[in-house]
């Protein structure tokens, strides 16, 4: 192994591994959800399919063992292993959004429009590689994986944050992962921040999927950045709370300029408060800037704006 492996065990058996994307602990987590046939929800990106692989061999899983790799929805660091893991785990489907299989299938378009955005910063997810078409299990919403013994997940409607967005609710803990839908979280600074990036987002939608996951009543809710929310407050309520005032500070800034940078800025400034806590500590910061920039978030607002009004 290369760095430690960092597990922690959740409700019901599940159990977090830390991928330690680009050597940062607690930014990219993936869930492994026991049973007969056991599930892992999310696989990171493509740089941290070792430390993956080394977390399920920890846990007894070896390469005929797990059944499914689940994916939230198909953006690098959170689907950016599927190949590779395809290959290590040949018994094993990879299950992704109905939307997104094709990028896995051929995830040229996918890897082009990731370099355009990143640039130098590529290495830190490396190459998602295909998946075969015959390892790739496209799901909808309403969509059950059966686990054995009862225990099951469901597929959830979560776009917004993605066309290829999707939630997972397991059946015996009744806790939610919720993938990006809600936002970056790291737990060292308890502050959320909305995950908004172009160009699909969608603010309307994104509350509706709030507004979904508050009827299931999960008993939990699970981030891929990073781990279970607090319970000390509402989280759903925290998350609107973000998505709508930060889009409120975006089209305001608008009626000055369409910039980027400029509306990147605005928002910085005048969530500055928030992320008191991020600010003071730069090693905080570079995670959040690795996760989800500025310019992200507001060229995601950006193109909303312009493509609703």
């Amino acid at each position: 192994m290369g760095a430690a492996l960092k597990a922690e065990r959740l409700d019901a058996g599940i159990v977090a591994i830390d991928t330690q994307m680009a050597g940062y602990e607690e930014v990219v987590a993936a869930f492994v959800v026991p049973g007969d046939r056991p599930a892992v929800v999310e696989t990171g990106p493509a740089t941290v399919t070792q430390t993956l692989t080394d977390g399920l061999a920890a846990l007894g899983l070896g390469p005929d063992d797990v059944a499914y790799f689940v994916v939230s929805h198909v953006h690098l660091d959170h689907a950016g292993a599927a190949g590779d893991v395809a290959e290590r785990f040949p018994r094993a489907q990879v299950v992704v959004h109905s939307a997104g299989a094709r990028h896995l299938a051929d995830p040229s378009r996918l890897m082009a429009s990731a370099q355009r955005v990143f640039g130098e910063r590529m290495s830190t997810f490396g190459p998602l590689r295909p998946v075969p078409e015959d390892r790739l299990l496209a799901v909808d919403p309403g969509a059950r994986l059966d686990l054995g013994g009862g225990r099951s997940l469901e597929i959830v409607e979560a776009r917004g944050h993605a066309k290829h967005h999707m939630a997972i609710q397991d059946s015996d803990s009744g806790v939610l992962f919720v993938g990006d839908s809600m936002g970056v979280y790291l737990p060292e600074a308890d502050v959320l921040r909305p995950a908004t990036p172009p160009p699909d987002f969608d603010l309307d939608v994104a509350l509706a999927t709030l507004r979904g996951f508050r009827a299931r009543d999960p008993r939990g809710l699970y981030l891929t950045h990073y781990g279970p929310a607090p319970g000390d407050r509402d989280f759903i309520a925290e998350a609107e709370e973000r998505l709508v005032r930060y889009g409120a500070i975006v089209k305001e800034a608008m009626a000055e300029s369409t910039d980027v940078e400029f509306l990147a800025e605005r928002l910085r400034e005048r969530t500055w408060d928030d992320y008191r806590a991020v600010h003071d500590r730069p090693e905080v910061l570079a995670k959040f800037e690795a996760l989800n920039a500025w310019r992200s978030s507001a060229a995601g607002y950006l193109r909303y704006f312009q493509t609703t009004d």
